[in-house]
Order: C-alpha cells, then structure tokens, then sequence
C-alpha cells in the first residue's frame, strides 16, 4: 500500500510536464528556477498509468480547495499548465509555488510552499476533484 503523502503523478502528464520544463528552462531564464523545482518534483514522483491515478490525487487540470495553514482562507484552485493560468479565474500554474506544492498530493497532506519573496506558505489539502473544467468557465468560483 501506498504512503499516504507520496507523490503520484500520472505518466501522461509527467510526459508533457517535462516538455514544458525543457522549453521553459531554455527559453525564459525568470522561468528556469520553477522549472528545475518542477523536474525535482518530476523525479522524487512516483509515475502510475494516467487510468490507475487515484480521483484524489491532484494532476493537472484537477480542482483542489485548501486552507493556508494555520487557519487561514480556503482556497479553490485549479492546477494547469502555465499557458492556461489565470491566478484572478483561480486556474494556477504548476509552474507557480502553489502550483507545484499540489501536485502528486492528496487531501490531508500539508506542504509548504515557498513564494516569492522567500516565505514560506504552508497548504492543507482539503478536496481534490479531477476535472477543472466547470470551474475554468465560472471566474467567480475562488474562495
């Protein structure tokens, strides 16, 4: 049985997550860094067959609702990739500290993600829900 906080990313999107590294780590030096943190991601994941990853666990385009620990706002977000981003309709890139905190997690994990600035944000997972995709169509949908 799997750990509970492993990372499981799905190979699909591990396939196309690490072209995206590839062409931003050359093309925008300001993009490098989150890139090189999202290939470590990448390798410290564990890959499953996009069919056998968990509806719980966050992939791409899934919805994910945390709480900024300790008790902060709960947030909704869906997790895309970076052309799609829209911080202000609440679609983050996995690109972004947030982003890339999510991944490969489950409910219940709490991570910290470092944000600009050099803070630290720590999320507690709450829901995650696999498609983005009504939620990409309502902008007031954050909370």
């Amino acid at each position: 049985m799997p750990n509970y906080y492993e990372l499981l990313v799905s190979a699909n999107d591990a396939e196309v997550l690490a072209v995206i590294v590839g062409e931003r780590a050359r093309a925008n030096p300001l993009e490098a860094e989150a890139a090189d943190a999202l290939a470590d991601i990448l390798l410290d994941a564990r890959m499953v067959p996009h069919e056998r990853l968990p509806a719980d666990c966050v992939g791409m385009n899934s919805l994910v609702s945390y709480r900024e620990e300790p008790e902060g706002p709960r947030r909704t977000v869906a997790v895309v990739h970076p052309n799609e981003a829209n911080p202000a309709e609440g679609r983050v890139s996995v690109l972004s500290p947030v982003g890339r905190a999510l991944l490969g997690r489950k409910p219940g994990a709490v991570i910290a993600a470092r944000v600009p600035g050099g803070g630290d944000l720590r999320i507690h997972i709450l829901r995650v829900e696999k498609d983005a995709a009504p939620f990409a169509n309502n902008p007031g949908a954050a909370s």
